[in-house]
């Protein structure tokens, strides 16, 4: 058992593998449970709707270009994360 392995089970978590950006919350582990549940967490999850929102808006056709590669040590996530957008104006 690690930390590693939360938000991984998929009869709760229908494709955990998968990255779904407009996905129903589930009650993830990401920012620890209770007592020690993140203080930065509000601020976290504020920084990344301004990055995905602002990345969305800028870079228009943002789409995967290819398979993410994850990695897993004592925590999981993306190590790389392929992306392709038109260039354009303000780009």
């Amino acid at each position: 058992m690690g930390l590693g392995n939360a938000n991984r089970d998929p009869r709760r978590y229908p494709g955990p593998d998968r990255l779904d950006l407009a996905r129903e919350p589930a009650g993830h582990f990401s920012f620890g449970r209770g007592p020690h549940y993140c203080l930065g967490a509000s601020l976290a999850q504020l920084e990344a709707e301004v990055v995905i929102t602002t990345l969305c808006r800028r870079l228009r056709g943002l789409r995967l270009a290819g398979e993410p590669v994850r990695h897993t040590t004592i925590f999981s996530g993306v190590a790389h994360l392929p992306v392709a957008f038109a260039a354009g104006p303000g780009t």
